[in-house]
């Protein structure tokens, strides 16, 4: 039986606690209790990862929480638990850090306790400083709830626009206040005059430090593969087998470099067709703890079959000529240049084939928002850091599998792989 809305609602209490579950149907173990009094719950029973025990967990009160609402919670919980995780331990987990979040102070307050430093010490610089903020900071990250939540991604997405319009001398003094402030954020809880008048910022690195200064970064990459530099990839004129499937996976799964060639088997789990990269392989670790899933489609299944019958043992998908260790990112780099020269392509990386995944699947009509989860972005909007819990496993799902069809598409008339030697 499929829960029903009018189900729910024409259940009538009891003389004591009975429970109405889906059965045959819909998300195991989900169901609404009904108490003597009238009131009704949602739950999910379930068992416990490691420990084998029954427990359950409460969905929402109905009908403040609607059925379909429920639902949804319940696969989601679902999916967790296909993972290894205990749904009810990781709401726990979410609920103890939102609070410890929430205390903690804002980009916002962060400038304002630099500045006002800044001002106590006669510096000239604060107004400076607050001017700086106001143009080029604050419309990019000052909108982020906590300041310990800024990474250094976020830190180059202030300093890039500034680059590119052609003033890296700016963009090194924006750099040097960003890093001053959190570096004041890091240490002002021990400072006597701020000790108990500002908020724990909670930074514990500071995010600025390990990004090079503006004026001597490189260009910002915009190289991307066109269809027929993609079927030259399939083609495998001037490309070892390795290296061909390294970049062959890279276009299909649309990931990070460090994340495909540090690949290991252990990672796959081709019954429930994902591919589950885990938080401390992420780089967005320090603003995720959570592991990033990447659905697996055919296309994908058959390009691991393929790496598997070339590379028989080991741990790794690209392992090194030893076999004791993943291979380096900077040989796939110097096959990728060997290739381009011998078939006469503007050169590119193989960090570019992660943009390319994601122009590619931009033309052919998946949202910008779906394309990021797919390619493992950090969420950091307030509503996806504190509320949204949704996986979006099916929607990423459905995503990857419209891009492997469009990809098999424009590849069917490729000629078969030649046989080559890097």
């Amino acid at each position: 039986m499929i829960l029903t809305d009018k189900a729910i609602r024409s259940s009538k209490p009891r003389d004591s606690v009975y429970r109405l579950r889906e059965v045959g149907g819909g998300v195991r173990g989900f169901g609404v209790t009904i108490a003597p009094a009238g009131s009704k719950t949602f739950f999910l029973g379930y068992t416990t990862p490691g420990s084998g025990k029954r427990t359950q967990i409460n969905l929402g009160r109905y009908p403040a929480t609607g059925l379909k609402d429920a639902r949804q919670k319940a696969y989601e919980a679902r999916e967790a638990l296909s993972l290894g995780i205990d749904p009810r331990e990781e709401a726990e987990k979410l609920a103890r850090q939102k609070n410890a979040l929430d205390n903690r102070g804002s980009v916002s307050e962060l400038f304002d306790v630099y500045i006002r430093d800044l001002e106590l010490d006669g510096k000239r610089s604060a107004l400076e400083v607050r001017r700086i903020y106001g143009k080029d900071i604050e419309p990019v990250i000052g909108g982020k709830l906590v300041a310990a939540a800024v990474t250094t991604d976020d830190v180059l997405d202030v300093l890039t626009p500034i680059v590119r319009r052609g003033s890296p001398a700016h963009a090194d003094n924006v750099r040097a206040y960003l890093r001053a402030a959190f570096e004041l954020g890091i240490h002002a809880k021990n400072i006597s005059r701020w000790r108990g008048q500002i908020p724990d910022f909670g930074i514990k690195h500071n995010p600025v430090a390990t990004t090079r200064r503006a004026l001597n970064r490189k260009p910002v990459g915009t190289r991307v593969l066109d269809w027929s530099e993609v079927s030259a990839i399939w083609s495998s004129n001037g490309l070892s087998a390795s290296s061909r499937m390294a970049l062959q996976f890279l276009i299909a799964t649309g990931q990070r470099v460090e994340e495909v060639l540090r690949a290991s088997w252990g990672e796959f789990d081709l019954d429930e067709n994902l591919w589950v990269i885990p938080a401390e392989r992420r780089k967005t670790r320090n603003t995720s703890s959570e592991p990033h899933v990447v659905p697996l489609t055919l296309l994908h299944r058959e390009l691991l079959k393929t790496i598997k019958e070339t590379n028989q043992s080991g741990e790794w998908l690209f392992p090194h000529q030893d076999g004791q260790q993943p291979r380096s990112a900077n040989a796939l780099c110097h096959a990728t240049r060997r290739f381009c020269v011998k078939n006469q392509l503007k050169p590119f990386a193989p960090r570019d084939c992660r943009r390319t995944f994601k122009t590619l699947t931009g033309s052919i009509g998946i949202d910008l928002e779906l394309r990021n989860r797919l390619q493992g972005h950090a969420m950091t909007d307030v509503g996806s850091v504190h509320y949204d819990r949704w996986s979006y496993l099916p929607e990423k799902r459905k995503a990857m599998g419209i891009w492997a069809e469009a990809l098999e598409n424009k590849l069917r008339t490729r000629k078969p792989p030649a046989p080559s030697n890097e």
